[in-house]
């Protein structure tokens, strides 16, 4: 009898197994809403395994050939369903807020990326991801990576860069310029990299008039290569209200970094941050 109770155990055990498997094995079309999920995707070795992304996922260069279901905070469940996923990873900054339950509704398995903007919170993605892609070993060896860098960038900014710096958002206007204060993201960029923030009296991002940008004398300004474009290269920046009446603005200082590397907080944002640090020395030595 015990062995024909052992048997029935093994029989539902195996039948528990092949119903779980197949769930998971199943994950072939997945869909990857966030510039930072995307990342992580690839990063853990699984970009072939996706479908579709949305229109803030443009790294890697591979990503941009996949289909484009929309923004990430103007997402719409049609376009997602009509790629036929079986799972979305999705991220916590993405809108409408009630898309995932509609998903799950659907029938397609969602898993929900935490949208942490901080260094420790790249780690809780990696994990998150992983586990949803079953690449357990890869994201131990991502964070393993991922964590040497962070020591690297705490190496580099032992000593403070001694810099005001103002970071402009992407505006393709005339009006006053969207800088970062404190809150932002890019504001926590600029302090993991020891930067002093020229606009940290205000809150988020914020405009600034050309008379507050010339009283907060950044030396130097800060940009991410989509705004560059949006304002039109070089020229289109220093055109904007009070840049060039700042002490950037007429020594011609100016940076530009990675979108996504910079705001995002994936997994090549320390090694951006060592970049900006060393090019800000570079400055100091000229």
């Amino acid at each position: 009898m015990l062995r024909s109770a052992l048997l029935g155990w093994r029989d539902r055990l195996l039948l528990l197994l092949l119903l779980i498997v197949p769930a998971v094995a199943s994950a072939e079309r997945v869909i990857s809403l966030g510039g930072d999920v995307t990342e992580l995707v690839y990063a853990l070795g699984a970009g072939d395994r996706l479908i579709g992304r949305d229109t803030t996922s443009q790294y890697p260069q591979a990503a941009l050939d996949l289909p484009d279901v929309g923004y990430l905070r103007q997402l719409s469940l049609e376009g997602i369903l009509s790629l036929r996923p079986d799972l979305v990873l999705l991220s916590d900054a993405a809108r409408p807020a009630p898309l995932a339950e509609r998903l799950v509704a659907a029938g397609v398995r969602v898993v929900r990326v935490p949208h942490q903007q901080d260094l420790a919170g790249v780690e809780h993605k990696i994990h998150v991801i992983a586990e949803a892609l079953s690449r357990q070993a890869a994201g131990v060896e991502l964070i393993r990576a991922f964590q040497q860098d962070v020591a690297r960038l705490q190496q580099a900014t032992e000593e403070h860069a001694g810099w005001q710096a103002v970071f402009i958002l992407n505006h393709g206007g005339m009006g006053a310029p969207l800088v970062a204060g404190q809150g932002s993201s890019a504001a926590q960029m600029l302090d993991l990299a020891g930067v002093d923030n020229a606009a940290a009296a205000l809150q988020g991002y914020r405009p600034l008039s050309a008379e507050g940008l010339i009283q907060a004398r950044p030396e130097v300004v800060i940009v991410t290569e989509a705004g560059l474009r949006a304002l039109g290269g070089e020229a289109g920046l220093w055109r904007l209200p009070g840049v060039r009446q700042t002490p950037a603005g007429r020594a011609g200082r100016y940076l530009v970094v990675d979108d996504l590397a910079f705001l995002g907080f994936g997994p090549r944002t320390p090694d951006e941050l060592v970049r900006l640090r060393q090019a800000l020395m570079a400055f100091s030595s000229s």
